[in-house]
């Protein structure tokens, strides 16, 4: 497996396998178009987070199996930097925890304090990367 920060140029990968992932779980067509116009992933938001340089795809002979859409953000919980991690779309739990621990270890490698992911209506700490000096 292959872990790519993702460009502008994937954008349309990233919708073609979220929306691969979403009619492997929602059946009807019209409820997973409405959930698309929702979805974390949905063009306007990837033209907000690809260009950052936060998010991660992970790709097998070029096919992308799992992406990570993340972004910075300063002062929150008492820490000067936090890495929000919007939305986490894989093909299998192991794609799904190699991503997020990417994630993580770019964060730690860049001395950010904390990554942050909400999982279902929870926020999660991942991991807090604290460091002294």
């Amino acid at each position: 497996m292959d872990l790519r920060i993702l460009l502008p140029a994937h954008k349309d990968a990233v919708i073609g396998f979220a929306k691969k992932q979403l009619s492997e779980r929602v059946h009807d067509p019209m409820e997973r178009e409405m959930q698309s116009w929702s979805a974390r992933w949905r063009p306007e938001a990837l033209d907000h987070y690809l260009p950052q340089g936060w998010s991660f795809g992970a790709f097998k002979d070029d096919q992308l199996c799992g992406f990570i859409l993340g972004q910075p953000f300063l002062f929150f919980r008492g820490l000067m930097q936090t890495l929000w991690l919007e939305c986490v779309v894989a093909d299998s739990d192991e794609t799904r925890a190699l991503l997020i621990d990417c994630a993580q270890k770019w964060a730690k490698d860049k001395h950010f304090q904390c990554a942050l992911l909400e999982d279902g209506d929870k926020l999660k700490e991942i991991k807090t990367a604290r460091y002294t000096t």
